[in-house]
């Protein structure tokens, strides 16, 4: 086990599972060593809740650390950064603006890609400097702000490539 102390916040860690979380997040499968709650079908009722409870667990962590907005999300929140910010009026007409555009290339079906490649130098953008202000200790609400951007992007990009969002 590995002691964890960053600020006030303390906790404990199987190190093994930090291993696995980041072979993970790198494309690896070591998070799928990790034994399903199935393993435990003739455990007792309270093992194979605990079980169930510890998968749900790792399987957030994992989403955690292979999304840079959700990582980035958990990094503020152990700052005490928690909620959703304030949008800036300016970012507001501009999604309506990138809502309008978009629609109206859906119904022409041309430009939708310009669009979305317009959307994802944004959402690159937007990340580094998340990461800068993260990284060199910055106004960190401007950074949650940044973050909400950063959301706004990935649903943009959802459905201009017709997936459903993952919230």
């Amino acid at each position: 086990m590995l002691a964890l102390r960053r600020g006030n916040h303390a906790g404990r860690c199987d190190l093994s599972v930090v291993r696995q979380g980041a072979a993970a997040a790198a494309g690896g499968d070591a998070h799928r060593q990790v034994r399903a709650p199935g393993f435990f079908a003739r455990a007792s009722a309270q093992e194979r809740r605990f079980s169930l409870e510890q998968t749900t667990l790792l399987n957030d962590a994992y989403k955690t650390l292979k999304d840079p907005v959700r990582r980035a999300e958990h990094l503020l929140s152990l700052r005490g950064l928690r909620g959703d910010p304030k949008m800036s009026p300016g970012f507001l007409e501009e999604t309506l603006d990138d809502r309008e555009r978009l629609a109206e290339a859906k119904l022409s079906g041309s430009g939708v890609e310009a669009l979305a490649r317009g959307v994802r130098q944004k959402r690159d953008a937007t990340l580094a400097q998340v990461r800068e202000l993260v990284q060199r200790g910055g106004d960190l609400s401007q950074a949650a702000e940044l973050l909400a951007r950063m959301r706004y992007y990935a649903r943009y990009l959802d459905e201009v490539e017709g997936r459903g969002a993952e919230i």
